[in-house]
């Protein structure tokens, strides 16, 4: 089994304006330097080109210090021009191909697959580097993680105390949000105690 990384996704509001970017960044600066953190997805919103760019220059030396791929949400006119490590979309294989050859083989390019196995094979085919289900799909997860060799991301309203069982049933990623920003001891502690439980299941499942 591989060692299941913490995935970050961006608060509600960051991107449509609702949530302040000055207030944010230095919760995100907290959380990196927490523990292991392998990537950071910035949720569109249905926010302009300009303003997801001013966002994602101001996160990328963030998440570029700390060695965190940054994503974008569904934006590939967005993805290439501000220097993102690759980006999330609906599990469409045209759009999964078609993003592949415009930002190039190296870019990350993920689909979001709720419940549906029959849409993360079709991803997956296509050329998908991860997929994600809803996190109360452990059978899916696991069902996944037994014949496929793509990574699995395991997203939803995820605790610490519902992180074990998504391990345990092969996530290879648990992508996390809220538990992280409104954690009562902050981003930074939040972030680490993930760390320290990741670290100790892989240890038990070893």
């Amino acid at each position: 089994m591989s060692d299941c990384r913490l995935y970050l996704v961006a608060p509600p509001g960051l991107a449509s304006g609702e949530a302040e970017l000055a207030a944010f960044l230095p919760a995100l600066q907290k959380a990196l330097s927490g523990g292991d953190v392998a990537a950071f997805l910035l949720r569109d919103e249905g926010a302009g080109e300009q303003q997801l760019h001013e966002i994602l220059d101001s996160i990328r030396p963030l998440t570029q210090m700390r060695d965190v791929a940054l994503l974008v949400e569904n934006r590939a006119d967005v993805a290439g021009k501000a220097g993102c490590d690759g980006i999330q979309l609906p599990p469409n294989p045209l759009a999964i191909r078609s993003v592949k050859q415009a930002l190039g083989e190296d870019a990350i390019v993920g689909a979001d697959c709720g419940s549906s196995r029959h849409l993360a094979m079709v991803a997956g085919e296509a050329g998908a580097d991860y997929v994600i289900f809803d996190a109360g799909e452990s059978e899916t997860i696991t069902w996944w993680a037994e014949l496929m060799e793509v990574p699995c991301i395991a997203w939803g309203g995820i605790t610490l105390e519902a992180a074990p069982a998504l391990v345990e049933a092969g996530a290879d990623f648990l992508m996390v949000g809220q538990a992280i920003w409104t954690a009562p001891k902050g981003p930074k502690a939040a972030v680490a105690a993930f760390h320290r439980l990741l670290r100790e299941i892989e240890s038990e499942l070893a």
